[in-house]
C-alpha cells in the first residue's frame, strides 16, 4: 500500500482513539450514581446490569472499531502503534434485594443529567465513527452500537423526567418514599411475579376484572412488593383516572393495600353509601313480595332477606365505629377496608397511618365479627387515646383491623375453631399483605414506629404473618392473651421488639402451655400431652410467649379481680370502662407507652426482675395511683363489648 494510504489509515486511527478519548466514559456518571447508592429496591440491580450492559458494549465498540484499523494498517505493512484501553472501570451494583431503602432525589437527578448528556453526545460519536469506518471500507456495526447507546440513554430520559418531577411534588424533603424508589423509577426494570403490570396498565384503563386479580393476587400474600409496585401505579395514573376508578369500582380501588388511605377512605366510604341506599331498597322490595311465591319459593325469599339485614348490620356497626372519629379530642377515622356479608371484614384507623409517626394495628381474636365491632373500634380508640396523652406532639394512628375471618365459638366446624391454626395460617397472609400496603403508603420519615397488638387468636395470625416478612413486617410486636404466636422463640419471628402481657386470671394465656393437646389421638393421649406442654412450654401453637425461655420482653398486668371461669380477665387489657377509656387501666397504661416506645415509663411488675424490662431502660420504681389519671379525651358514648372476646 502507498504510504499516503499508510497515513490515512493511522489518521483515521487518531481521529477514533480521540473520539473514543471523548464519549467512551459516558456512561460511568450514571453508573458510577448507582454504585452510590443513589437508589436502592425493586428494579435497581436489573436497571444498573441493564445501564452497565450498555456501557460495555459502547466501549466495546469503540475498541473493536480502533483494532480493525490497527489491524488494516498491519495489512498495508505498516506500523500501527499499541492501542490505550478504550474501557474504564466502575464497581457495578450487585444488589440482589428487593427490599426498599429509599432513594436520594437530588442524587438521582444527577444521574438522570448525566444520562441526558450520554443521550444527546453519543449518537452523534456513533455517525462519526461509521463514517469513519464506512470511508475505509470496513463494517459500520460499531459505530451503530455507540449510537444505539446513546438512543437508550434517551429512553430512559424521557420516561425519568417526568417520573422524578412527580415525585419531587410530592416528597419536599429529597427523599421519596420507599414504593416510589423501588417502583415509580425504573419500574419496567423491577421484577414482575403474577404479571402485576399488565393488571395495572388494564385496571387503569377501567378494566374491573384486573382490579378484582389484583385484589386476589394481594389476598395470597406472596408478593411482597405487589403494594410498593400498586402505590406507584396510583400515584403515576392522575387525578382524572383516579377519580373514574373511584366512582366505577369503589370497593374493588378501596381493598388495595397499597393506596394512600385517604384514597381507600373516599373509596370506601363512596362504596358504603351506595350499599345502604341498596340495602334499603332491595329489603323493601323483597318484602313487600312475601305473599306472592310459594312454600319453597317464600323460605328461599326469607333467606334472601336475613342475608341482607345481617349485611345492614354489619354496614351500621361501621357507621358507628366511624362515628367516634373527630368528637372529643380523638382524630378523624380513615375506613381503609369493607366486606360486608360472613362474618364480614373491615379495617378502621384512628388518625392517617399515611403520615403518623407510630402507628398501631390492634388484631382481634376469637369470637370476633362485623356485626359486634364497635368494641374492637373502641380498643382502637382507647389506645389512640393513651399514646396520644402520652406524646402529643406526635401524629398517632390506631388502627382496629379484621381483616380474616376470625374463628367462631361452638358452630364453625372441626376446621374453623379456636383450637385449630386453619383460621391463623388463612389469616396471616392478608395482615401481611395489609402491613406491606401501611409500609408503602406511608410518606417517607427516618423514625417511623409501626407496631402490631394480637389479641387472643389474634396474636397467632400476628405470629404467622411476622414470618412470612421477616424483617419488614413491623418494628415492634405485642401480645396479649395470647394462646401461642407459632414460635418457639421471640427472635424466630424475625421483629427486634417483643413484648408480651398476660393477665394473671386470664386462662387464654396459658393455653401455650397445655402441650399439643389438640393433636392427642384420643382423651386418654392428652394426659401425656398435657404433662408435656407443662414441663416444655410447648402448646398447640408453638411455645407460651408469656414464658421466660421465650425471651420476650414482658410488660406488666395486674389481675382484674375476675373469676378464671368467666374469661372476663381475656378482656381486661384496655380496662374495664366501657364509656371511655378506662385511666386507670395500668395495662393500658403499658401498652400506650410500648406504642410510643416510652420504655422507661412502664410501670413494673410489683417484684422486679432482671428479664422483665429492656435491658436498654429501666422501667421506673414506683407509679403514684393519681399519675395514672388524665383527663379523658376520648368520645364518651355506651358501648357494650363484643360477643366475642
Amino acid at each position: 500500500m502507498a504510504t499516503g494510504q499508510t497515513a490515512e489509515l493511522e489518521a483515521a486511527l487518531s481521529r477514533v482513539i480521540r473520539l473514543a478519548d471523548e464519549h467512551a466514559t459516558a456512561l460511568d456518571a450514571p453508573m458510577r450514581s448507582m454504585a452510590a447508592s443513589a437508589w436502592v429496591g425493586g428494579g435497581a440491580p436489573a436497571f444498573s446490569k441493564a445501564l452497565n450492559e450498555q456501557r460495555t458494549a459502547m466501549q466495546r465498540a469503540f475498541q473493536e472499531a480502533a483494532e480493525q484499523i490497527a489491524a488494516r494498517i498491519r495489512q498495508a505493512g505498516g506500523q500501527a502503534p499499541q492501542l490505550p484501553p478504550l474501557s474504564t472501570s466502575v464497581n457495578v451494583m450487585t444488589a440482589a434485594r428487593t427490599g426498599f431503602s429509599g432513594m436520594d432525589v437530588a442524587a438521582m437527578e444527577g444521574l438522570v443529567t448525566s444520562l441526558q448528556r450520554a443521550g444527546q453526545e453519543l449518537p452523534e460519536a456513533g455517525h462519526r465513527l461509521s463514517a469513519e469506518l464506512s470511508a475505509l471500507c470496513l463494517p459500520a456495526s460499531s459505530g451503530k452500537e455507540v449510537a444505539g447507546a446513546g438512543e437508550w440513554s434517551q429512553e430512559q430520559v424521557r420516561d425519568l423526567r417526568r417520573r422524578l418531577s412527580m415525585i419531587q411534588q410530592e416528597h419536599d424533603s429529597g427523599l421519596a418514599s420507599k414504593a416510589m424508589a423501588g417502583f415509580g423509577l425504573f419500574g419496567g426494570y423491577a421484577p414482575d411475579p403474577g404479571g402485576v403490570s399488565k393488571l395495572t396498565a388494564a385496571a387503569g384503563n377501567g378494566d374491573a376484572a384486573a382490579l378484582k386479580a389484583l385484589v386476589a393476587l394481594q389476598n395470597t400474600g406472596k408478593d411482597a412488593t405487589l403494594a410498593n409496585r400498586l402505590n406507584a401505579w396510583w400515584a403515576q395514573l392522575g387525578k382524572a383516572a383516579q377519580d373514574r376508578l373511584i366512582k366505577q369500582s369503589p370497593q374493588l380501588v378501596g381493598s388495595l393495600n397499597g393506596l394512600p388511605s385517604a384514597t381507600r377512605d373516599q373509596a370506601n366510604r363512596t362504596y358504603l353509601a351506595a350499599e345502604k341506599t341498596w340495602l334499603n331498597s332491595e329489603i323493601a322490595r323483597l318484602s313487600g313480595q312475601l305473599s306472592d311465591h310459594s312454600p319453597p319459593e317464600l323460605m328461599l325469599r326469607k333467606a334472601k332477606i336475613e342475608e341482607l339485614k345481617l349485611k345492614q348490620r354489619q354496614l351500621e356497626s361501621i357507621e358507628k365505629a366511624l362515628a367516634r372519629g373527630g368528637k372529643n379530642g380523638l382524630p378523624e377515622t380513615y375506613l381503609l377496608q369493607v366486606e360486608l356479608g360472613g362474618l364480614g371484614k373491615t379495617a378502621i384507623s384512628f388518625g392517617n397511618p399515611d403520615k403518623a409517626d407510630n402507628i398501631v394495628a390492634y388484631v382481634p381474636g376469637t369470637g370476633t365479627k362485623l356485626e359486634t365491632f364497635a368494641g374492637d373500634a373502641k380498643r382502637a380508640s382507647d389506645m389512640w387515646a393513651r399514646a396520644h396523652t402520652f406524646d402529643p406532639d406526635k401524629k398517632i394512628a390506631s388502627i382496629a383491623w379484621l381483616g380474616y375471618a376470625a374463628p367462631q365459638w361452638g358452630d364453625a366446624g372441626l376446621t374453623h375453631t379456636p383450637g385449630t391454626l386453619g383460621d391463623a395460617r388463612a389469616g396471616a397472609p392478608l395482615l401481611a399483605s395489609f402491613a406491606d400496603g401501611l409500609h408503602a403508603a406511608h410518606q417517607a420519615a427516618s423514625n417511623t414506629r409501626f407496631t402490631v397488638l394480637g389479641h387472643s387468636y389474634g396474636s397467632t395470625v400476628t405470629g404467622v404473618a411476622a414470618q412470612m416478612r421477616p424483617q419488614s413486617f413491623a418494628d415492634q410486636l405485642i401480645f396479649v392473651g395470647s394462646p401461642g404466636v407459632t414460635a418457639m422463640h421471640a427472635k424466630d419471628l424475625g421483629v427486634g421488639s417483643v413484648w408480651v402481657g398476660e393477665a394473671p386470671n386470664d386462662p387464654v394465656g396459658d393455653i401455650g402451655s397445655l402441650g399439643r393437646i389438640n393433636q392427642a389421638p384420643d382423651p386418654v393421649g392428652a394426659v401425656p400431652a398435657l404433662i408435656s406442654g407443662v414441663l416444655s412450654g410447648e402448646g398447640p401453637f408453638g411455645s407460651d410467649p408469656s414464658r421466660s425461655e421465650f425471651r420476650a420482653n414482658r410488660f406488666y398486668v395486674p389481675d382484674s379481680g375476675d373469676s378464671l371461669l368467666g374469661f372476663k380477665g381475656h378482656s381486661s387489657y384496655w380496662g374495664k370502662d366501657e364509656r371511655s377509656w378506662d385511666q386507670r387501666s395500668t395495662s393500658l397504661w403499658n401498652i400506650g407507652r410500648l406504642i410510643n416506645g416510652q420504655y422507661d415509663e412502664l410501670i413494673p411488675f410489683p417484684e422486679l426482675s432482671p428479664q422483665l424490662v429492656p435491658s436498654s431502660a429501666a422501667a421506673p420504681s414506683t407509679v403514684p395511683q393519681s399519675k395514672l389519671i388524665e383527663e379523658p379525651t376520648s368520645q364518651r358514648s355506651p358501648f357494650s363489648r363484643p360477643a366475642g372476646e
